[in-house]
């Protein structure tokens, strides 16, 4: 009978799920001569001028360097954070890079660029024709095309040499990029003057002081630029010829044989040249007054006076990346500054001959109310709408990444209140109670469009072509005029007003100075008659006030700071925000009447017509050679997966593998054998196969295995070896509802397991999972619970979770698995050769050895915690068995997915032979009744299925 109901089980999973996965399969591909270009069709037209794109990029770096890659490239264009960004895994046969569609805005380093699609599609190509480079050792080779693994280990560079070089090149192809940006060499030569540039080994990876992650592009990049330039290109380009040689050299090995010095030596003599043309560009004097106002503890962005000046908002982050909304008093704090001199009074009254402290700069204004994220990431573009309400935007979790949706905050009240879905909004302008309009970006396009707030209905008032960006739409101070920032066809920002928000009036475009770029950051003066910006020139940054009707330009500043936005006028000053290398600062230019004053620059306007909304333009049309269609998991790259894994309870484990997927995961399968290194406790063998298409995934696991238990169990009257294999199908759904992730699955399992007879289990389950965070305060948790009927009937049930105070992790997590006629086993460690997931008659428990003991209904429970999460854990666990306590243990294990570790979210993507990859380690002292107490230890490095 079991026999019938499992083999209906499976008919009815694949007559089911199979035709629902073929629906939800909305991938498409286009196939050029060197590319694979896979996309959504929401993105067909970005990934068509990609594919373009990526042809042209190839023949301009093979003409320049004579070096191109002789494999199909694959790459994926997807949206998955609202941001841009992108990356490439530079293995040698299955080369892979990710493009993100979403442009950058004004103020970002990267906006200097002919198109992004342009600029990250040449960045991540050179980051594989670079990296990827066959190695010309033939075992060395042949070893890389064999494993994933070592492939791309063999691959990696250090950080600044593989960004800096990208970055390089992106400038040398382009005209543009962040070697010729005004914003980014502003930013080097302000830190060169304070002697803040990093040291050689801080360069790839930090110091964790302001900016010192964007040093691997930006000092990097111009390291590699002044190598050049001292020697040539050919003695540069001779180091990526020598890493791949016969020989084994790295990259410090490489560089000194070609340069004679080593690359340290050569840095720092860059690094006092650099130094020196830096303060022979500074300003012999400052020229104009400018004030410290406040200095914030590391950095701030989005400052906003409120409408009334008596407050200001300001989107702090910390040294460890965590964001809060604070508003602060916009007068000075009397009391702090009364304190400080209180306090050097009785300093002086105690001593005085003691020497009190210099009065500082400035003093940190009072702070009113703070808002951290909760449920959303980050926290951006905030606007005051009314004296007590702040609107803004943030990452809301959708299903397959995140995308931007408006928030509003209740200061008095502390209440935040979602106003939108997720529309892709960024930077956006209150024009009254139910209106807004807002830099909106979908599938990689922008526009300006208005927002009715009571409806959410969007009326388009722009544009919507692929190279054109808008940013910064600001509503004069009476609304009547809308200024906003807009690419040029060159891809330069530049700024225009309209006469009113309807975009359908007369406009014209304010002028700024001559070659001037990283143009951002307008801010309407009080009386709505002119603008404040910033405009980048010759390697500084000034500020420009242009006058609408005098048609007159002055420039306010140029050189003496690094002026990262303009905050507004604030009692005869105009605030803006300053970079130094010990974080930000918030700043005022004085007299500002006296600087507008001054003799100005007349400029005509340059005429402007404003365009009508239309579809996204038709790029050119594909070759009729290249192919395009449904995207197909084929081909699969392969790779060999070793694992090891060893526990001084049990055994010790050598796993061989061959491991393979398409770029999307569609299609995964592993199959290998296991074998104990010393001893004969376990020979297995497995077959692995998955099929998944959005949230739905089908599995089929068959697993065989021979344990030799003698010295294993407690009970010595059993057999020496136990035989087995199991069979096992099961398919789950994934849903996202708000905080909750609900998985509902069904399975069906066929094994031959100890003495019985061969059994058939199946089993209807879920997963429900919750999520809370607030930065200092996160819990989350999940529930497993399934009912399993057949041979093997009972349940299983799997509590984890986890709360987060203030960095500190605390951990709870519980197993309930309860068999109503078999008995389970407990003990040895999770391997793929043993089936141990729901319905199993396993229960993996690493200190334990396999087959330590058995009974009807195990429960389990652990309590751990740790410094940070995702580290090392300090734990204790209880292991029962039928009501009866068996062992206990505590000590200090750590479970770490080391492809999402090193790779991040491109792990998703990576070649099968990495994707996977898992470290468990563990140091423990068990206590069981029928053994001494005694230390434990395991180790595991493998790939689980």
């Amino acid at each position: 009978m079991y026999s019938r109901i499992h083999g209906v089980l499976i008919v009815l999973v694949f007559c089911v799920c199979v035709p629902v996965l073929a629906k939800t399969q909305d991938w498409q591909s286009i196939q050029s001569p060197h590319f694979r270009v896979h996309y959504q069709p929401q993105h067909h037209t970005w990934a068509s001028a990609a594919a373009i794109e990526l042809e042209a990029v190839r023949q301009r770096v093979l003409a320049q360097q004579n070096r191109a890659l002789d494999v199909t490239v694959d790459a994926i264009v997807i949206d998955p954070f609202n941001l841009p960004n992108g990356f490439a895994l530079p293995s040698s046969d299955s080369p892979f890079m990710a493009l993100y569609v979403t442009p950058p805005q004004s103020d970002m380093a990267i906006s200097h660029s002919p198109s992004w699609l342009k600029l990250l599609v040449l960045h991540e190509y050179i980051h594989l024709v670079h990296l990827s480079q066959p190695s010309r050792h033939t075992l060395k080779q042949t070893l890389r095309d064999l494993s994933d693994s070592y492939d791309l280990a063999s691959a990696v560079l250090p950080r600044w040499v593989a960004e800096g070089y990208a970055t390089l090149q992106e400038s040398k192809l382009t005209g543009k990029g962040r070697l010729y940006d005004n914003y980014s060499e502003a930013l080097l030569r302000a830190y060169a003057r304070q002697g803040a540039l990093l040291p050689y080994h801080s360069l790839s990876d930090g110091d964790g002081s302001y900016r010192a992650s964007a040093m691997a592009y930006l000092l990097g990049a111009r390291f590699l630029a002044w190598l050049e330039q001292e020697y040539d290109e050919a003695t540069l380009d001779a180091v990526w010829t020598r890493v791949n040689a016969v020989e084994g050299r790295n990259f410090e090995s490489a560089f000194a044989g070609v340069f004679g010095k080593s690359a340290l030596q050569l840095y720092r003599r860059f690094i006092a040249e650099y130094t020196h043309q830096a303060m022979l560009s500074a300003p012999q004097a400052p020229q104009v007054d400018s004030q410290e106002m406040m200095q914030f503890d590391f950095a701030a962005r989005d400052v906003q006076l409120s409408t009334n000046k008596q407050k200001f908002l300001a989107v702090e982050s910390s040294q460890s990346s965590e964001i809060t909304l604070n508003v602060y008093q916009s007068e000075e704090d009397q009391a702090a500054i009364a304190k400080f001199e209180q306090r050097q009074a009785a300093l002086l009254k105690a001593d005085p001959e003691d020497i009190p402290d210099k009065r500082p700069d400035s003093f940190s204004r009072k702070k009113l109310a703070s808002l951290v994220p909760v449920n959303f990431s980050g926290i951006y573009h905030p606007q005051w709408f009314d004296e007590d309400t702040i609107y803004f935007v943030a990452r809301q979790k959708v299903p397959h990444g995140w995308q931007h949706a408006l928030f509003k905050w209740q200061i008095e009240a502390d209440k935040v209140v979602q106003i939108t879905n997720t529309l892709g909004i960024r930077r956006f302008t209150i024009v009254d109670t139910s209106t807004l309009i807002a830099e909106r970006v979908e599938h990689g396009y922008s526009q300006l469009i208005q927002l009715n707030l009571s409806d959410q209905k969007l009326t388009p008032l722009s544009s919507y072509e692929l190279d054109t960006v808008y940013d910064y739409p600001l509503m004069s101070p009476k609304g009547a005029q809308l200024a906003y920032l807009k690419t040029d066809q060159v891809g330069l920002w530049r700024l225009y007003v309209a006469k009113n928000h309807a975009l359908n009036a007369d406009h014209i475009a304010v002028p700024v100075p001559d070659e001037a770029q990283y143009v951002t950051s307008p801010r309407w003066d009080n009386e709505g008659t002119g603008l404040y910006f910033i405009a980048g020139h010759q390697g500084a940054l000034g500020v420009y006030y242009y006058h609408l009707a005098n048609e007159q330009l002055v420039r306010l500043s140029l050189g003496e700071y690094v002026v990262e936005a303009l905050v507004g006028e604030y009692d005869s000053q105009l605030w803006f925000i300053e970079s130094t290398p010990y974080g930000t600062k918030l700043s005022a230019l004085t007299e500002i009447d006296t600087l507008k004053a001054q003799q100005p620059k007349t400029t005509k306007p340059v005429p402007f017509v404003a365009s009508q909304f239309k579809a996204p333009e038709q790029v050119n049309k594909l070759p009729t050679s290249w192919s395009a269609g449904p995207y197909t998991p084929k081909p699969q790259d392969w790779s060999l997966a070793l694992s090891a894994q060893s526990a001084s309870a049990s055994t010790q484990l050598a796993s061989f593998a061959l491991t393979g997927a398409d770029i999307l995961k569609q299609q995964s399968w592993q199959v290998g054998v296991s074998k104990s290194l010393f001893d004969d406790v376990l020979l297995g063998g497995y077959i692995d196969f998955s099929y998944q298409s959005n949230d739905i995934k089908l599995r089929n696991q068959l697993k065989l295995y021979q344990l030799d238990i003698a010295e294993q169990s407690l009970e010595p009257k059993r057999q020496q070896a136990q035989h087995g294999w199991s069979n096992t199908l099961d398919v789950s759904l994934a849903h996202v509802w708000q905080k909750w992730r609900w998985q509902p699955y069904l399975g069906g399992v066929v094994e031959k397991h100890r003495y019985h007879e061969t059994a058939y289990s199946y089993w209807l389950g879920q997963r429900v999972s919750f999520h809370h965070n607030q930065q200092q305060f996160a819990f989350n948790a999940a529930l497993d619970g399934a009912k399993v009927w057949g041979e093997n009937a009972g349940h299983d049930i799997q509590f984890n979770s986890e709360a987060v105070l203030w960095d500190w992790p605390v951990y709870i997590s519980a197993d309930n698995r309860y068999r109503q006629r078999q008995v389970m086993e407990i003990g040895g460690f999770a391997t793929n050769s043993l089936y141990a997931c729901v319905g199993a008659s396993q229960q993996p428990i690493a200190a334990l050895p396999f087959w330590f003991d058995s009974g009807n209904h195990y429960l389990g429970y652990e309590f751990a915690t740790s410094w940070r999460t995702g580290r090392p854990r300090l734990y204790y666990a209880q292991h029962h068995l039928d009501s009866m306590r068996v062992a206990s243990s505590w000590g200090v294990k750590w479970q770490l997915g080391l492809s999402e570790e090193v790779l991040g979210s491109a792990a998703k993507y990576a070649p099968a032979g990495i994707s996977n990859m898992r470290l468990d380690i563990g140091f423990a002292r068990l206590s069981a009744q029928q053994h001494d107490n005694e230390w434990r230890t395991w180790l595991g490095l493998w790939h689980p299925w």
